[in-house]
């Protein structure tokens, strides 16, 4: 089932953009970055090990690809982009380490990431400082905790809040439909934006007559919650919410539930759609009755069926995305269902300096402060006040069937 929110409305040039696959302007640019046919530079600070290494090896994908892709019709303003790739091991220290090394080794223009919420309040600031535009991929942008000041400078969020989406979406499709009064939530200590859960569920709560019985704190990266699902299902909800770290923490929640209670259903499971993540769950059996949020062809399949403008230019958004993961030779289940925020990354910078029609990072940045554009399904209307606002998610909501596939879930069936 398709999340809708309000209205959505998108400029008609920027609509025109994204259908023909956010092509790149081919006239040489100005600007202060790069001259003539030089390269431009994009820099990940990325989490390829460590405890969001599953979010960081798809998000380095998801760009690795795009850049592929826009290098392959004529680069940004003509220029080429050549992307780099620094790991900053799901570390504070070194995604601010990663970020000096970024701006002052390899002279970018632009970074992407780096995932988590502290590691992005370590980059965030030398990004700033040095005028660089970042576009973190951590989810949430003003629930993260960051000051005030950087929030409406050079840092831009790549993607939207899941956590509160994915909570909205289990109270639409499960809670609500199944008349559900009494629920528990399982979040991480990732930093503010999983804390935040709580009061999101609480709010939730108050609006659709439902009562959050337990809340639960595990660490990101923890072997073992035993102790925590014992504490939940002693206050014997019906469902149970997730607010954690896609990987290994999903997982290690998944198969402690399921010891003590192999029914209860879960709601909603990011970036557990993929084949590896069942796999590491215990399989399609230990998968039954676990929401997830869908696979990016679920998402497509929802959306080439709708007929509001908003479903047709995130059909339009996710062939292109599809084709450009096959293109980089990144076509297997695993990179193409879970790389659209390194993607998402790369429609953001594009339309930006297409739009400033220059590589100058304040101009750029003044772009990406009025984003105005359908990102596979997340319509932003981001304002210089709030960088966070968008008015529409256009996504699918998925269950794990008996082959380990995802088909869209149906709450009328």
């Amino acid at each position: 089932m398709i999340r809708r929110r309000t209205p959505f409305r998108i400029a008609a040039a920027a609509a025109t953009v994204l259908a023909a696959g956010m092509l790149a302007a081919c006239s040489s640019g100005g600007g202060n970055a790069a001259g003539g046919n030089s390269q431009i530079v994009a820099c990940g600070d990325l989490a390829l090990s460590g405890v969001y290494a599953q979010i960081g090896e798809s998000d380095n994908w998801g760009a690795e690809a795009y850049f592929k892709y826009i290098n392959a019709h004529g680069g940004l303003l003509g220029h080429q982009v050549k992307y780099v790739n620094l790991n900053n091991q799901s570390n504070a220290a070194q995604s601010e380490l990663n970020a000096k090394k970024c701006i002052q080794t390899y002279h970018a223009q632009v970074i992407i990431g780096p995932e988590s919420g502290a590691d992005t309040e370590s980059a965030l600031p030398i990004a700033i400082a040095n005028k660089t535009v970042l576009i973190s991929l951590s989810s949430g942008w003003q629930t993260n905790g960051y000051p005030a000041s950087e929030l409406n400078s050079f840092g831009f969020p790549g993607f939207y809040d899941v956590f509160a989406q994915d909570q909205i979406a289990s109270v639409k499709n499960l809670i609500v439909p199944r008349h559900y009064t009494r629920v528990a939530l399982l979040e991480d200590n990732c930093g503010s934006v999983c804390l935040a859960n709580q009061a999101t569920v609480q709010g939730l709560a108050a609006q659709n007559g439902f009562q959050l019985v337990s809340t639960q704190i595990d660490q990101v990266g923890a072997t073992d919650v035993t102790p925590q699902v014992l504490a939940m299902l002693a206050a014997k909800p019906q469902i149970i919410l997730f607010g954690l770290v896609p990987g290994t923490d999903s997982i290690t929640a998944i198969k402690a539930i399921r010891a003590q209670d192999p029914t209860i259903p879960i709601s909603e499971c990011s970036g557990c759609e993929i084949p590896s993540f069942v796999a590491a769950a215990g399989g399609p059996t230990a998968m039954q009755n676990i929401y997830v949020l869908g696979s990016m062809r679920n998402w497509l399949t929802q959306a080439s069926a709708g007929t509001r403008q908003i479903d047709k230019d995130t059909a339009a958004g996710l062939t292109t995305y599809i084709a450009g993961m096959q293109a980089a030779g990144l076509g297997n289940d695993n990179a193409i269902e879970n790389s659209q925020e390194g993607w998402d990354a790369g429609l953001e910078i594009n339309w930006a300096i297409t739009q400033a029609g220059t590589l100058d990072q304040t101009k750029v940045m003044q772009k990406l402060q009025n984003l105005n554009i359908n990102t596979l399904g997340i319509v932003w209307t981001r304002t210089p006040a709030n960088y966070e606002s968008y008015s529409d998610v256009d996504a699918a909501m998925a269950i794990i069937n008996p082959d380990g596939s995802a088909s869209l879930y149906n709450p009328g069936s």
